[in-house]
């Protein structure tokens, strides 16, 4: 689970200039086993952007070595909230990057 985390707050490191921490972590789903030997891969998703919060869908996919097949063994939501120095919520729409993607500005 860290190194979701880990990717969500990277997504997050993307679109905003400012820190930000994980709130809540929900809808964690763990599908199949990761096995010695597996790859595995981590995609993240930014699905909604709030006031103060960024919300990100990860995945993780295994590549079994053996078969070439990928799968999805878990998945989770991660919230962040953006922060100032003081550690209090900051506007997100204050913090965005000027080279956010498309598909993000669509949700603001």
């Amino acid at each position: 689970m860290a190194k979701m985390d880990k990717a969500a707050s990277i997504a997050v490191d993307d679109i905003i200039k400012s820190p930000a921490v994980t709130v809540t972590v929900s809808r964690i789903n763990f599908l199949k086993p990761i096995h010695n030997g597996d790859i595995f891969i981590i995609y993240t998703e930014i699905t909604a952007i709030g006031t103060s919060s960024i919300t990100i869908y990860v995945s993780v996919e295994v590549k079994n070595m053996d078969t070439n097949e990928q799968y999805e063994v878990t998945s989770a939501e991660f919230k962040f909230v953006a922060i100032d120095k003081k550690g209090k919520p900051v506007n997100v729409r204050s913090v965005l990057r000027k080279d956010i993607a498309e598909d993000i500005k669509t949700l603001l």
